[in-house]
């Protein structure tokens, strides 16, 4: 009976030592969250799914040339919560979104912080963040 609860035990430990790691969560440290910025285009791609949606864009960078953004939001259920749906943005929209750049200068951030929102060239503006 020692061997079966010594090998239960065994194979118990090794399960949560595989599986742990798969339950993590990446973090925001690619982005500097200190340092907001906005920026303002055109919506060419919105995907509502989860973990996060994610916004494609191209914006015009300071030389007037084309850059194309990738945006990572909040997932659809606390989108949902802000009154956003999966037809909320449709390319062609022009937009300003406020986001946290990517620490590295790529053409990335993200926007589901509590500063996080969209303001539409209409000027409706919708947040990201339930906080």
């Amino acid at each position: 009976m020692n061997s079966k609860l010594s090998a239960l035990i065994v194979l118990i430990v090794s399960l949560f030592a595989v599986t742990g790691p798969v339950s993590a969560h990446h973090g925001n440290s690619a982005y500097d969250e200190e340092h907001q910025i906005a920026v303002t285009g055109t919506v060419t791609e919105f995907v509502w799914s989860n973990p996060h949606c994610q916004i494609y864009m191209d914006v015009k960078d300071a030389q007037g040339k084309v850059v194309n953004w990738a945006i990572e939001s909040q997932s659809p259920g606390i989108l949902r919560r802000n009154s956003w749906t999966k037809t909320t943005l449709k390319p062609g929209d022009q937009i300003t979104v406020t986001l946290a750049p990517a620490k590295n200068g790529a053409a990335v951030g993200f926007s589901g912080n509590k500063e996080g929102k969209v303001v539409f060239s209409d000027g409706r503006i919708l947040k990201m963040d339930v906080r």
